[in-house]
């Protein structure tokens, strides 16, 4: 459907030789056929290789396969590096060893929440302790360009969206991110791609023996996100991108990313109630931990609607002497004949988190003199909307089908990112008769009672497994292994949301379809026993995993053991 909307602003480009949607402003980008042709092209491909079910691939690959090339002359898919580095054993052993030591940094739940009640622990401050004590001043981090983004829901995807549109105008990208869902290596990108393992473990040891020599006691080493920042502003430099798209850990006044001062764009995706222990358990404290990245002189854009948190950010805003925007919504850009017709096409992802992203990178391209735009000029070209419709981001509304499943994958946990997910899943199997499965984990503090509410007013679901982030009972990737969480501990989780789901169906007057097991590939062959897989090759699973980004990990993980397993078998 997109493939022929963009083949029909071809034929309109060739009339009109530029395809501008205007609204409110007088500036618009003119853009050739020749732009167009070319996102024509690479998203003709891109529907074509996603009709393709199977075809010989990795559900890891399928996952994270970026399908459309880059406009800068750069390297399409992180999977490239991905893939070569999946075939050398060498590079993968290196690499295993290099996140094994690495999660000796990362603390277990005990020693976080000791942590969490020391007044004297300044993490900013420690940050550029280690990140100096590593070779690298804080100064010379500060020459790279930065749009930081912090937010409850969407900033992950705001900050793939922006990653994408600025690399669609020849801009060279780092991107930081978390959490990772199969490997560790997912958080630093460059060019959207996945940063290459060899180069991740060449960094990572430089970092850490210079770190490890200078200790000055036994403890003296950052933790696992502390770290992994750290490490991130070592690419970076090292990689001499343009500009750094960096998304906030937790909250924002005291995350570890919150060191750099000279960010000049600001973004706050929407906000609501998460890591209450941590930042409070009202909206305006949480949105003041958020508004603490705002710098001074910058420009602050957010789509946040609650007055509570718009109050906040306001004063924060005037604090530092910066300017607020609020942006307007994304169909805005999508009213012009040319453009209207696309907009039934777009993902979740688009619609939330287009608008605040185009104007986090026009921006961005305005202070750094490569582009004139208005704040909150609202226009849309074919550069513009390459950007947003190649933009991958996995795990976030996600369908799949994989060997007679139909996999919904979402790594929604907090109530506003449920609801979302929740509606796209009603709408994926409103007209589906085939069995529907949920597989739900949510890992933290309390506060999934709300998020199942939701899941059981969603459909009528046939099986409901309740898990561990695990894909078996031994860890196969050190990048898949939990410290904070024992499994011990992870299970008893399960065990306490079953109860809780069942509490639930008892007063809803349902019947209760759950169950709890150890781990995924327990779970994925439970529902190949109760629904073996049918001959007719149109009927489908209806599965939607949710709950927690490191459950998809271990979902997918457990499924591709399985298929090599399988494929072994028949050899």
């Amino acid at each position: 459907m997109a493939a022929r909307l963009l083949g029909h602003l071809i034929r309109r480009s060739r009339q009109s030789r530029s395809l501008v949607a205007r609204t409110g402003s007088s500036r618009g980008t003119v853009s050739t056929y020749s732009t167009v042709s070319t996102l024509s092209t690479v998203s003709m491909k891109r529907m074509e290789h996603l009709a393709v079910s199977g075809s010989g691939v990795s559900l890891a690959e399928r996952v994270f396969n970026a399908p459309l090339p880059s406009f800068n002359g750069n390297r399409s898919s992180g999977n490239n590096h991905c893939n070569k580095d999946n075939n050398n054993k060498d590079t993968n052993d290196a690499f295993e060893l290099a996140i094994k030591q690495l999660n000796s940094l990362q603390s277990n739940d005990a020693a976080i929440r000791n942590s969490m009640s020391n007044a004297r622990v300044d993490t900013k401050a420690d940050t550029i302790k280690y990140l100096e004590r590593s070779g690298l001043p804080l100064e010379t981090v500060e020459r790279l360009s930065f749009i930081h983004v912090a937010g409850t829901k969407g900033k992950g995807s705001t900050c793939a969206l922006t990653e994408s549109l600025l690399r669609h105008q020849g801009v060279r990208t780092g991107f930081f991110s978390s959490p990772h869902i199969l490997s560790t290596n997912e958080r630093i990108r460059i060019d959207g791609q996945l940063l290459a393992k060899d180069k991740f473990t060449e960094q990572f040891w430089k970092v850490y023996n210079r770190l490890w020599d200078r200790r000055e006691h036994d403890h003296d080493m950052p933790a696992y996100f502390k770290f992994l920042t750290i490490l991130g502003f070592h690419v970076f430099v090292a990689e001499n991108v343009d500009v750094v798209v960096l998304e906030v850990g937790i909250g924002g006044e005291h995350d570890c990313t919150n060191i750099v001062r000279n960010v000049r764009t600001v973004g706050i995706t929407s906000l609501g109630l998460e890591h209450t222990e941590l930042l409070g358990r009202t909206l305006p404290e949480i949105a003041w931990q958020k508004a603490g990245i705002i710098k001074s002189g910058s420009h602050v854009f957010t789509h946040v609607t609650q007055p509570v948190c718009l109050d906040v950010i306001r004063q924060r805003t005037q604090e530092q002497s910066a300017t607020l925007y609020e942006v307007p919504p994304t169909e805005d850009y999508f009213r012009s004949d040319a453009y209207a017709p696309i907009w039934q096409t777009f993902s979740h992802l688009i619609r939330l988190n287009g608008s605040l992203a185009i104007q986090l990178a026009s921006d961005w391209l305005t202070q750094s003199g490569r582009q004139r735009h208005t704040p909150n000029e609202v226009r849309m070209d074919p550069q513009l909307l390459g950007g947003l419709i190649s933009a991958h981001w996995p795990g976030r509304c996600q369908l799949i089908e994989w060997h007679g499943m139909r996999l919904h994958l979402d790594g929604a946990h907090t109530l506003e990112s449920m609801a979302v997910c929740t509606d796209w899943f009603a709408k994926s199997v409103r007209d589906s008769v085939h069995p529907k499965i949920l597989i739900f984990n949510r890992t933290g503090e309390s506060g999934f009672e709300p998020l199942l509410q939701l899941l059981n007013r969603t459909c009528a679901f046939d099986m409901v497994c309740f898990v561990p982030n695990l894909a078996t009972s031994t860890p196969n990737a050190p990048s898949q292994v939990m410290v904070r969480f024992s499994p011990e501990m992870q299970l008893q989780r399960a065990r306490t949301i079953a109860t809780a789901w069942s509490d639930l169906c008892a007063t809803e007057q349902q019947k209760d379809v759950g169950q709890v097991f150890n781990t995924l590939t327990d779970a994925f062959t439970a529902i190949w026993q109760r629904f073996p897989p049918a001959t007719d090759s149109d009927a489908q699973l209806e599965v939607l995993v949710t709950g927690s980004i490191h459950l998809l990990g271990a979902a997918i993980s457990a499924l591709d053991l399985i298929d090599d397993s399988t494929s072994r078998t028949k050899i």
